[in-house]
C-alpha cells in the first residue's frame, strides 16, 4: 500500500511563516545594531560622480562640532561666513580618503600618480591632484572650494548630503539621500 504524501493545511503553512519572519523587536534591534556600528560613510564627489569619485567621511563626535563652532567664532562675526566656514570644516575633518570605482570594477583608493603614488586621504591632496597649486590662501578651506570649483551651493548640497548621514547613520545615501542608486 502507497504512502500518500500529506499535504499541509493553509493554518499549517500561515503558521512556518509566522515563525519564519522575525518579530518587530527583532528587526528593530537588529536595525539599531545596523546604525550604531556604522561610523563611515562613502559619499559620491558632486561634480564627479560620472567618473565614480567618492569621498570617505566618518561620524564626528559633538565635542569635534562644538570645537570647529568656538573656533570660527573666533574668525568672523559675519553669521553666513561663520555657518559656510563650519559647514567646510565639518566636510574637511570627517574626510578620510578618496576613493574610486570605474564601470562595476571594485572600489578603490584614488592613488596620486603625479607625485608620489600615496593614497589621496584629504582635499589638499586632492585639490593637488587636480592641479591645484596653492598661493597665499593655500589652507585647506582653499583647496575645498578648488574641488568645486568656487561653487558655495555646490559645496552646501554636499555638505547637506554629509550632515543628513551624521544625523541619520542608517540612511542609504545613494538610494535616501541621492534619490537614486548609483
Amino acid at each position: 500500500m502507497e504512502i500518500e504524501e500529506q499535504v499541509p493545511m493553509i493554518h499549517e503553512i500561515a503558521d512556518d511563516e509566522q515563525q519564519k519572519q522575525p518579530s518587530l523587536a527583532e528587526q528593530l534591534r537588529a536595525r539599531r545594531a545596523e546604525i550604531a556600528e556604522t561610523k563611515d560613510v562613502l559619499i559620491p564627489l558632486i561634480g564627479y560622480e560620472e567618473m565614480g569619485v567618492t569621498v570617505k567621511h566618518r561620524l564626528m563626535e559633538r565635542s569635534e562640532i562644538e570645537a570647529i563652532g568656538r573656533k570660527v567664532i573666533q574668525e568672523t562675526r559675519d553669521r553666513t561666513e561663520r555657518n559656510m566656514r563650519i559647514l567646510l570644516d565639518t566636510i574637511l575633518n570627517s574626510t578620510m580618503g578618496f576613493y574610486h570605482q570605474a564601470n562595476g570594477a571594485p572600489i578603490s583608493p584614488v592613488i596620486n600618480d603625479l607625485e608620489d603614488n600615496r593614497q589621496v586621504l584629504n582635499w589638499d591632496e586632492f585639490a593637488r591632484y587636480l592641479g591645484w597649486k596653492p598661493g597665499g590662501e593655500g589652507d585647506a578651506r582653499s583647496a575645498l572650494y578648488f574641488v568645486f570649483a568656487g561653487n558655495e551651493f555646490t559645496i552646501g548640497q554636499y555638505g547637506i548630503l554629509l550632515n543628513r548621514w551624521m544625523s541619520n547613520t542608517g540612511l542609504n545615501v545613494d538610494e535616501e539621500l541621492l534619490g537614486e542608486g548609483l
